[in-house]
């Protein structure tokens, strides 16, 4: 774990890299500590509170690659849940649509649909104690 605190950057364009991040982060708020970047978002350390609250200020809701980004707090997934992954879901699924397939086996703190990331697009749901494979919907 790296030190410092940690803020979550969501709705990152796919061109975006890490270099670009750390330079914009940088500029913003000081020192970036560490970047770990993914698919749509990103995690992004920074020294300290005054740090994440001048980024929080500065960029949050920033046009990067004609996409506004989202850079809030990162907060830690809800004891007793777990994330699962379901594969093979059709790209035209929302994420309402997988709420509802799972919410009858318990409450489902959060759920996202990642599309673009294969032929069929993929879905993360985040899951109050179960886990679940999903072959078609």
């Amino acid at each position: 774990m790296r030190p410092g605190i940690k803020l979550f950057v969501g709705n990152v364009p796919e061109e975006a890299t890490a270099e670009e991040l750390s330079e914009l982060f940088s500029g913003a708020a000081g020192p970036v500590l560490g970047i770990a970047l993914m698919k749509q978002f990103a995690f992004v350390h920074l020294r300290d509170e005054a740090a994440a609250a001048r980024a929080i200020t500065q960029l949050n809701g920033h046009q990067l690659h004609g996409r506004r980004i989202v850079v809030e707090p990162s907060r830690p997934r809800p004891t007793n849940t777990c994330k699962i992954f379901v594969g093979n879901v059709s790209a035209a699924c929302t994420s309402g649509e997988l709420r509802s397939l799972f919410q009858q086996y318990g409450t489902v703190v959060e759920c996202d649909v990642v599309k673009g990331t294969g032929p069929s697009g993929r879905s993360e749901l985040l899951h109050n104690g179960l886990q679940w494979e999903l072959g078609r919907l």
